[in-house]
């Protein structure tokens, strides 16, 4: 008898044990997704003298992964948008046909100019070419 009654725990142990498996594999899928819509992913591409779009728009307080995509064959770019009041503090290389990634939180609501900030001597900068735009972050709700 006594036989059969730890038999019959060991079923139950194994039961429970993969009841409480399966309930941590369902929860984990469901509460990954929230954390990855806090980030505010951007792509901007850098080319021609241009960023497309140039114009973005984030909330203030969540993070930023901007992904720079220099579309030239041969010129450089770099993105710049230096507003340390407002926890904005970038200035990134980007080699022709190269992606580059970059990672802020913006505190503070307001618009701030990005710019390419390369020249050649005796030409234009980029940024008197055109190559320029604006971070609009708006309040966190």
């Amino acid at each position: 008898m006594e036989n059969n009654n730890k038999s019959e725990r060991g079923v139950w142990r194994k039961r429970f044990s993969a009841i409480f498996a399966c309930a941590l594999l369902v929860s984990v899928p469901l509460a990954a997704p929230a954390a990855d819509t806090e980030i505010q992913r951007v792509t901007v591409h850098l080319g021609d003298y241009r960023f497309h779009p140039d114009a973005i728009e984030v909330v203030a307080a969540r993070p930023v992964e901007l992904t720079l995509l220099n579309d030239d064959k041969i010129t450089p770019h770099n993105f710049t948008l230096k507003e340390p009041n407002a926890g904005i503090d970038l200035d990134a290389a980007v080699s022709a046909g190269e992606t580059t990634t970059l990672r802020f939180t913006p505190l503070t609501a307001g618009t701030y100019t990005f710019y390419c900030n390369k020249k050649l001597p005796f030409m234009k900068s980029h940024r008197e070419r055109g190559m320029e735009g604006k971070l609009t972050v708006r309040p966190a709700s």
